[in-house]
């Protein structure tokens, strides 16, 4: 098990980015949660799971979605919790 803080700066917000994210997370088999970080203009996510799935999870957000413009995106390696059970979107 492996945890990951990500930060998603770019156009994404009001234009579906955290309900995308919420999917690829439920594709990939992650955990966590994302929301919208109005301090420093981002979207944040808290996620854990299996390796393979978080790389792929992180591919996934990196690239976007058809109405965001993904420029920069930060992740920082975390030590798991297990105090997560699904993916929830925070509004």
């Amino acid at each position: 098990m492996k945890a990951y803080s990500i930060r998603i700066y770019g156009r994404v917000f009001n234009v579906g980015f955290r309900r995308y994210v919420h999917r690829y997370a439920i594709d990939c088999h992650v955990n966590g949660y994302v929301e919208n970080d109005r301090t420093d203009g981002c979207v944040h996510i808290e996620a854990e799971g299996e390796e393979s799935d978080l790389v792929r999870f992180s591919i996934l957000c990196g690239e976007g979605t058809p109405y965001s413009k993904v420029v920069d995106m930060k992740i920082e390696a975390k030590e798991p919790t297990g105090k997560y059970e699904g993916f929830e979107e925070i509004r």
